[in-house]
């Protein structure tokens, strides 16, 4: 015969469900794997035991990595300068240090990979906000929301079939962008 001791708890559904969800970001750190550079960034809402975003760095046609530029862009952070080129291109001087990153705001996709655990989408959506260089409108969002689902559609979805519950279906009108633009700035 043996005795067991069991906590129970409430059960409080899904504590990732699938789709946006604006969090603040709590902690991030660079880190490099088989020399490749990183930043992860975990969110005041969960504890990085929980849940986190790890985002690789990639580089442009013009040698500028723009993938960890954009989380920075897209969180408001760390912009020290603002000024235009010959050509119009605006040219943006940024302090990519990982504390500038703490306390901003960003949207953030999770979705459940094959597996059934929750990931999040390395495309970031930002919040509503005015800066020096640009404005994000809610329109300005909801676009930047639509291109992320757009790459999960494209890039992710058909490797996750399988997953168990949670599979995050669109209800954005991702055939209508809010916003039209003909190159994006690669930061």
């Amino acid at each position: 015969m043996r005795t067991l001791t069991v906590k129970i708890t409430e059960n409080k559904g899904d504590m990732f469900p699938a789709g946006w969800h604006t969090l603040c970001i709590d902690t991030a750190k660079y880190g490099k794997f088989n020399d490749a550079k990183f930043i992860d960034i975990s969110f005041s809402e969960y504890n990085a035991k929980q849940i986190a975003l790890r985002i690789y760095a990639k580089e442009g046609e013009n040698g500028e990595e723009f993938a960890i530029g954009r989380l920075f862009r897209f969180a408001n952070a760390g912009i020290t300068s603002v000024s235009k080129s010959d050509d119009g291109e605006a040219i943006v001087t940024l302090d990519d240090s990982s504390d500038q990153l703490i306390g901003k705001k960003l949207n953030i996709f999770f979705y459940k990979n094959a597996k059934g655990y929750t990931d999040c989408l390395t495309n970031v959506a930002p919040i509503e906000f005015k800066n020096d260089l640009e404005t994000f409108t809610a329109q300005d969002v909801e676009y930047w929301k639509g291109k992320g689902v757009r790459y999960y559609d494209t890039y992710i979805k058909d490797k996750n079939k399988g997953a168990s519950s949670g599979e995050f279906v669109s209800n954005s009108s991702a055939s209508e962008p809010a916003k039209v633009e003909t190159a994006e700035i690669p930061w």
